[in-house]
């Protein structure tokens, strides 16, 4: 079994290689350049789905697929593949079957405009340094894994370069993405220092207090950054709706998640989850980031950046599981760390297959509208109906309706929160209630954001003239759409069988097994909680709710049982007719909100009247509002402006222009280092 599966991930990674090189052959042919590496790389994925569900249905937990020692001093590679790996390459592997197949077709607008080999290039070296981050065993591969998975996807943001704003982007990423590989090398060195390896199955049980704490820091702020959790998620809006679509849904469907990746693997395997203000600290981000995550969303209308806005609130939602899951562990209730945990992973799962479809869908309609802003679309279910009917199922899922998988996932992280109040001090238990509550209020958030995404987006009339022209995008499309959104209703359907792979993966991180102890079927699974001999269970829960619609229809009738219906018109103002400039506007829709937290939002109005035949008929109104950028505006900009004054005073000090004072650098450098190799070698 282990060589089936060795020999199935070598496939894979050597698959991704040849579609990478097949990418740069027929670069001079965009049709080949973009149907043959995009073969590969479905073959690829194939291949590697199958190899992480064989090992997750095995028994081995680590099979070793090889190392590659050098002449340099700790410069070695080293791969292999235990069960959590496993889950992330299953991840990464269904997203990438599903892009591929969708790639075929989105790619074709660009043909002669961009060099598609190159493209497709880029994407398989990308998805192979993922891979790299995941197989890898010792430090050193992950790190240079980590880099060059960093500078890929730079360069795949800035794909479009000539588009107005898009090296911007590209410039924030790559600044962001440097400082969390700064504190990822920086973890690293500290624990090579402590326990004298580089092997990632490395435990530091006898290092210091203040150096395990540190450690935790500098992985906080490295996969944080990358994931995207506030306030280090500066880059998140700016990069995606510069990147291609397809990049975009690689990046927020599994980018994102190999840093969560990166954070159980180090602070549960390495540092073991030692401390309870580890979780605390989790939990209290967690908090901020999905609150202001959804809060965002709601106000967004380009559909981008609201999709990214969005990916932060989940990111923000997957760490309250994470929180829980450090919480539970440190203080050693491991059936409640295991719930949380699986909670997590599956979120993470459900929403790599959610956002990847979304994305996927924001890229067809731009395929077809060549416009990202809501207020241009409009009456795209008529036009688009297979995409509208993909589009419908993604934002279902991701607003956690029942009964696809997004409501499997966070119900399973609301059990874990309930599960935990009930055995957490009274200092914990306020914030876990306070969590609940923002999980709540997040959701409401959501499900407002995408009734607006979809209903300005898909429904009434085209609010222009690409609008109008809209037709159905090419069937590989609408193939790679289907795939992910057929998963999503499975997923939600029958989410025990996911669990029980998950159970694998949970039980060689936190020692317990939880499968055995869900109660339940389809989307009704649940975790057995009683709280001061009371309990409550989805079905009761259904069963209430449908006793309450129909008794409230029931008044209704009754109340309006001598009632005479009419109908009319709808009142068109006199008008000959209702146009577009009579339906809601994705502005409009969320003033009420952005008025409620204009503490919050910060809003800016910008209002323009070209004068007509009188005050009372004016030719044109142009109105638009635009959330500050609090952020940017009061963090990163005064941090900017500070390091930039610094170098300009420090260059004038140091960069004087003359020779012997750069001489006498080398030489206080070259004895400072002759000083430190004395004292410490």
């Amino acid at each position: 079994m282990s060589s089936t599966i060795s020999g199935l991930t070598f496939l894979m990674l050597a698959l991704y290689g040849l579609a990478a090189v097949a990418a740069l052959v027929f670069y001079r042919h965009p049709k080949l350049a973009n149907v043959i590496p995009n073969i590969i790389t479905i073959v690829a994925a194939f291949t590697g789905t199958t190899a992480s569900i064989i090992h997750l249905l095995s028994d081995a937990n680590r099979i070793y697929l090889g190392n590659l020692i050098t002449s340099v001093p700790y410069l070695s590679f080293e791969l292999s593949m235990d069960r959590l790996s496993a889950f992330f390459i299953l991840v990464l592997s269904i997203l990438t079957l599903a892009v591929s197949i969708y790639s075929i077709g989105y790619l074709t607008h660009y043909y002669q405009r961009r060099n598609v080999g190159l493209f497709n290039f880029l994407v398989n070296l990308f998805i192979l340094a993922m891979a790299g981050v995941l197989l890898s065993e010792n430090m050193i591969a992950f790190l240079l894994s980590w880099e060059l998975m960093s500078l890929l996807s730079y360069f795949l943001v800035i794909y479009e370069a000539e588009e107005a704003g898009n090296q911007r982007a590209g410039l924030i990423y790559l600044i962001m993405t440097h400082l969390a590989g700064a504190f990822l090398f920086i973890a690293m060195g500290l624990i090579y220092k402590s326990c004298g390896s580089l092997a990632l199955s490395s435990t530091l049980a006898g290092a210091p207090v203040w150096v395990k704490n540190l450690l935790f820091c500098c992985f906080l702020i490295a996969f944080g950054t990358k994931a995207g959790i506030i306030p280090l998620h500066i880059w998140l809006p700016y990069a995606h709706p510069a990147a291609p679509s397809n990049v975009s849904a690689y990046m927020s469907g599994i980018m994102l998640k190999i840093a969560i990746y990166g954070f159980i693997r180090f602070v549960f395997g390495m540092l073991g989850a030692e401390f309870q203000w580890w979780g605390t600290a989790l939990l209290i981000i967690g908090l901020f980031t999905t609150i202001l995550g959804a809060a965002y969303t709601l106000v967004e209308h380009n559909i981008k950046r609201l999709l990214a806005y969005c990916s932060i609130e989940n990111i923000g939602i997957i760490l309250i599981g994470l929180g829980v899951a450090c919480l539970a562990f440190s203080t050693g209730q491991l059936l409640i760390s295991a719930l949380a945990l699986t909670a997590t992973l599956f979120h993470l799962l459900n929403h790599t297959v959610v956002k990847g479809l979304l994305f996927m869908g924001a890229g067809a309609v731009l395929h077809t509208t060549h416009t990202k802003d809501m207020e241009n679309l409009g009456g795209l279910l008529k036009r688009m109906p297979i995409t509208g009917v993909f589009m419908l199922m993604g934002s279902l899922a991701i607003s956690a309706i029942p009964p696809f998988n997004g409501f499997v996932s966070e119900w399973l992280t609301l059990q874990a929160l309930f599960v935990y109040i009930a055995n957490a001090t009274s200092g914990i238990k306020v914030l876990l209630i306070m969590t609940l509550a923002a999980l709540a209020m997040a959701g409401s958030f959501a499900a407002a954001s995408f009734v607006k995404f979809f209903g300005i987006s898909f429904l009434g009339l085209p609010r222009s003239e690409n609008a109008a022209k809209a037709k159905e995008v090419p069937q590989t499309m609408l193939w790679g759409m289907g795939l992910l959104a057929g998963l999503s209703l499975l997923l939600g359907i029958l989410p025990l069988v996911m669990v029980r792979l998950l159970d694998q993966v949970v039980v060689g991180v936190t020692g317990a097994t939880l499968s055995s102890s869900l109660r339940g079927s389809s989307f009704m699974m649940y975790y057995p909680v009683t709280v001061m001999k009371n309990s409550l269970t989805p079905s009761t829960v259904l069963i209430i709710g449908i006793i309450l619609v129909i008794t409230v229809w029931l008044i209704v009738r009754i109340l309006s049982w001598h009632g005479k219906e009419r109908e009319y018109g709808t009142w068109d103002c006199g008008f000959n007719g209702l146009n577009a400039r009579m339906q809601y506007s994705a502005t409009g829709f969320s003033k009420p909100l952005r008025i409620i937290f204009r503490a919050l939002y910060r809003p800016n109005r910008e209002f323009e009247v070209e004068p007509g035949v009188s005050v009372y008929f004016p030719k044109s109104v142009h109105y638009d509002t635009t959330t500050e950028p609090v952020f940017e505006k009061y963090l990163y900009l005064p941090i900017s402006g500070a390091l930039t004054g610094f170098a300009r005073k420090f260059r004038m000090i140091v960069q004087t222009g003359s020779i012997h004072r750069y001489l006498i650098y080398i030489l206080v450098t070259i004895l400072l280092l002759l000083l430190y190799f004395r004292c410490f070698s």
